[in-house]
C-alpha cells in the first residue's frame, strides 16, 4: 500500500512540474508576441494615413502589402491569407476601424498555434449567421420566381 501511494505521489509531482513548464513556456511566447505586436503596431502607425490611431481596412491592406509586415506575421505564426479573409468580418464588428488593443487581440487569436475555444466557435457561428442573412436578404423571394410557380416546368 505504501509503494502504491508513493507511486501516485510521484506521478502527481511529475504532472505538476510538466504543467508548470507548459504554463511558463506559454507565458514566454505571449510576452514575445506582445513585443512583436508592439513592433507591428509601430510599423502600422507610420502607415496610418489619417493619423487617428486606429487601423482601417484600407490601411490593413496597405500594411499587408509590405514585406516587413509579412515577416512579422510569419514570426508570429499568423497566415496573412486568413488575416485578409477575416478582415471584412472584423472591421464590421468594430465599425470600420480597430484600436490597437482590438487589433492585437485579433492578430494573436489568428496564430496557428492558438487552440480553439468556445468563443471561437461562437464568433464563427455569428459570422456565418450574418453572411447567410445578407445572402438571403439579397436573394429573390421564392414567390417571385417563375420556375417555382410551375410555368416553365
Amino acid at each position: 500500500a505504501n509503494v502504491t501511494v508513493m507511486g501516485m505521489i510521484g506521478g502527481l509531482l511529475v504532472q505538476t512540474i510538466k504543467k508548470v513548464a507548459e504554463v511558463e513556456e506559454n507565458e514566454k511566447k505571449n510576452m514575445n508576441n506582445l513585443a512583436i505586436m508592439e513592433d507591428f503596431w509601430s510599423h502600422l502607425v507610420v502607415l496610418d494615413q489619417d493619423n487617428d490611431g486606429y487601423i482601417s481596412r484600407e490601411e490593413l491592406f496597405n500594411l499587408i502589402s509590405q514585406p516587413q509586415t509579412l515577416k512579422i506575421l510569419k514570426k508570429m505564426d499568423v497566415d496573412p491569407e486568413i488575416l485578409v479573409s477575416l478582415s471584412d468580418f472584423m472591421f464590421e464588428e468594430n465599425k470600420g476601424r480597430m484600436s490597437q488593443k482590438a487589433f492585437n487581440e485579433w492578430v494573436c487569436d489568428l496564430r496557428g498555434t492558438q487552440k480553439c475555444t468556445v468563443k471561437d466557435h461562437y464568433e464563427t457561428r455569428k459570422f456565418i449567421k450574418e453572411k447567410l442573412s445578407t445572402i438571403f436578404a439579397a436573394a429573390p423571394q421564392a414567390n417571385d420566381c417563375d420556375y417555382l410557380k410551375g410555368s416553365n416546368v
